[in-house]
């Protein structure tokens, strides 16, 4: 989203949502290799990592926070290679994801 102020009329800003993913998977130290690797991907989308880890009381559940444009990540889950790479990498449910305005 692009907003302009009147206050700052020659200036653009750009509001950024959060974006955060869930999904489960067999194992996450092996999982987070195929990831990082997937890094370009996302950094060529505008997609900023702030978080990856997983949940202290569910091991499997990885869970993903990005900064970027939601629409972005719409366009990587329609990649036709990524149910590949995700069931290669021990990926075992579908994403989840939730967005937050800031």
């Amino acid at each position: 989203y692009i907003v302009r102020l009147k206050s700052f009329q020659n200036q653009t800003f750009t509001i950024m949502s959060v974006i955060i993913l869930s999904h489960d998977v067999q194992d996450f130290d092996a999982w987070k290799p195929y990831y990082y690797a997937d890094a370009p991907r996302r950094e060529n989308l505008g997609l900023k990592d702030l978080a990856v880890g997983n949940a202290s009381d569910e091991p499997t559940k990885v869970y993903i926070i990005w900064e970027g444009d939601p629409a972005k990540v719409e366009q990587i889950l329609q990649d036709p290679e990524l149910p590949g790479l995700m069931k290669e990498a021990g990926v075992v449910s579908a994403p989840e994801i939730t967005v937050l305005n800031t």
